[in-house]
């Protein structure tokens, strides 16, 4: 007996891609599974490019706890490999022949650590407008997923790095704002199908963090008490099933064969070629206080972590990624306590750890400001951070106020911690582009190159960067 096997509603999304293991996701159609159902629906083969025969079949399940969907971690791969894959399901748990021919083929590429170079995709701030009944209105925001598929298929990138804003869960800021758990879940099921994205996500590894979007405007600078009991929990739980399950943030079992329990952090480090990634969680654990030196973005133990992450093996490269801007600051009445400029004194901490650090080659990528541009900051002492900013996948041009502009930064300057002491000198030598972009970035040990392409692929050069170490 032959079965078909069937697309996933949602997925694949092809995750996490180490130098031996990879994650990847699908989801059933809606209630297609009841809370509490569990089934060995999913199937997945896979080979190494290039090699005429696919692996067996394997099983691997769909949880109705989450929203119908599930992760596969593949084992046995070999560093430095380009893969293909399909993924689907059938309603069966036995072992059927399968026809697999209505099922796109999927791609990653391995880790592999000694590699001298490595590039990768990035942008952030992804907007859809989604009306009162719960549906994106529009096809604009899908457009650009179109351009770097196509620049994917050409170039073949590492892997591509999302900085946050995935989802707009509040697009008419609190008319028709999402609320509950199925509000989210449609939310993610609607922007995540959508078939030029759907494609980026199933042919190219993808990291992902989220932002305030995910959950609301500036969160949780309006949070109360219903908002903390009903929004958040329905927001984040959402979050874990759609971003952070195929991220490296949710942890394996012992043998690293499948996702053992919830995260309990969302911050998480990988590593590709010459660069290590601290990939920050700037969102979900701030303390905001009336006191200046009282307020955190991030927690302590996050703190040290990303401090012990920074020291260790300092001849590499060390990203940092802050969904919101640690520098360049707006001028006033710009100026703004929602991104690391309304945490001085935390911010203060982080520079100093990167300057007292043995590392040197130090970047830093952030999303949240719906412009791009490269800046550096040269700490006291010489030592340079660099920044790029790619932020706007689509930000409609009915809302084009709410985009950063080169008037509006306060540069060329000094940037100062939280008791006014200078931290180093800003500059900005290149333009501010303020519309719809995306990046490819590249990583060597000589240096970097941030290239900016516009929303119809057009390399943006006033705005591109290439330094050295």
């Amino acid at each position: 007996m032959t079965q078909m096997v069937n697309r996933f509603a949602v997925g694949p999304i092809v995750g996490e891609s180490a130098e031996t293991h990879a994650r990847v996701f699908g989801a059933l159609p809606r209630q297609t599974l009841a809370a509490g159902q569990k089934y060995q629906w999913g199937r997945i083969r896979w080979r190494c490019m290039g090699e005429p025969d696919w692996s067996a079949t394997r099983r691997f399940r769909l949880n109705g706890n989450f929203d119908g969907s599930g992760v596969v971690v593949l084992n046995g791969l070999q560093p430095g490999k380009r893969y293909q894959f399909q993924a689907g399901w059938i309603d069966s748990e036995d072992d059927l022949m399968l026809n697999w021919e209505q099922i796109e083929v999927g791609e990653f590429f391995t880790n592999q650590p000694v590699a001298n170079s490595s590039r990768f995709l990035f942008g952030s701030c992804c907007y859809r407008f989604v009306g009162l009944d719960g549906k994106i209105q529009d096809d604009r925001a899908d457009k650009i997923f179109s351009e770097m598929s196509a620049l994917a298929e050409q170039e073949k990138p590492d892997f591509v790095l999302f900085g946050g804003d995935q989802v707009y869960a509040d697009s008419m800021h609190g008319l028709g704002a999402a609320e509950s758990r199925e509000d989210f879940f449609s939310l993610y099921r609607e922007s995540f199908s959508q078939p030029h994205l759907a494609r980026l996500l199933r042919e190219t590894s993808s990291y992902m963090i989220l932002d305030d979007h995910e959950i609301e405007n500036n969160w949780p600078a309006r949070a109360d008490a219903a908002r903390w009991t009903n929004k958040y929990p329905a927001a984040i739980k959402a979050y874990q099933i759609y971003q952070a399950s195929h991220s490296p943030a949710a942890p394996l079992n012992s043998a690293g064969t499948y996702l053992d329990r919830d995260p309990d952090r969302f911050w998480y480090t990988f590593s590709r070629g010459p660069a290590d990634f601290f990939v920050m969680d700037v969102r979900t654990e701030r303390v905001l206080s009336r006191w200046p030196w009282q307020r955190q973005m991030i927690s302590d133990a996050q703190e040290m972590a990303f401090r012990k992450w920074l020291d260790v093996e300092p001849d590499r490269i060390k990203v940092l990624v802050s969904s919101v801007v640690l520098f360049p600051e707006q001028r006033r009445p710009f100026k703004g306590r929602d991104a690391w400029e309304g945490f001085r004194h935390q911010r203060q901490r982080l520079l100093q750890a990167m300057a007292d650090s043995p590392s040197r080659k130090l970047v830093v990528l952030s999303g949240d400001v719906h412009a791009s541009l490269y800046a550096r900051l040269t700490l006291n002492g010489g030592k340079q951070v660099h920044s790029w900013t790619c932020s706007g996948l689509f930000w409609p041009t009915a809302l084009m106020a709410f985009r950063w502009y080169r008037p509006m930064l306060r540069v060329p300057g000094l940037l100062y911690g939280g008791w006014g002491k200078p931290l180093g000198q800003v500059s900005v030598p290149g333009e501010v582009f303020s519309d719809n972009a995306f990046s490819m970035v590249s990583f060597s040990d000589q240096g970097a190159c941030f290239a900016l392409y516009d929303r119809r692929r057009c390399l943006v050069e006033s705005v591109s960067q290439e330094i050295l170490w």
